[in-house]
């Protein structure tokens, strides 16, 4: 589970890589929320120091779609993550080393939108749809993932 940590990125080719520090003492849960299918899990990590904006990150569980190749400098899990900056101009595929997989998050049922820190999701049968203020985001089912 993600807690309240700092954030540090990871420039590499074709994307940005979210590296969580956590102090020991880190102990708060992020807000967040898990699809009724429990195959995604997303929370806001709040601005930290070097980082002004919060981000949402979803990470899905499966996946059926092929995957892009793996960056040579991920070292991680590729692929199964996603994160969005309050800021972004597009949605972003991570490389990550921790998960936001939390059965203890509230579930968004199908049909429902949730909002927090100038996040909007929205949780259809077909898939999740999470997007920034200004429209930029991903959209997240097993057999496609798209962002904007």
């Amino acid at each position: 589970m993600m807690k309240a940590c700092r954030l540090a990125e990871l420039a590499f080719v074709g994307g940005l890589a979210a590296l969580l520090l956590c102090p020991a003492e880190a102990q708060t849960a992020l807000p967040g929320f898990r699809m009724p299918s429990d195959n995604i899990f997303c929370m806001v990590a709040p601005p930290m120091v070097g980082h002004p904006v919060a981000d949402l990150r979803c990470d899905m569980v499966e996946i059926t779609s092929r995957l892009p190749p793996r960056p040579a400098s991920c070292q991680f899990s590729w692929g199964r993550s996603f994160d969005i900056a309050q800021n972004g101009n597009t949605g972003v595929r991570l490389c990550v080393s921790d998960t936001t997989r939390d059965e203890s998050q509230p579930v968004l049922s199908y049909g429902a939108t949730w909002t927090q820190s100038g996040f909007s999701c929205l949780s259809t049968n077909g898939g999740l749809a999470c997007a920034n203020a200004t429209g930029h985001g991903f959209f997240l089912a097993k057999a496609e993932q798209d962002l904007f």
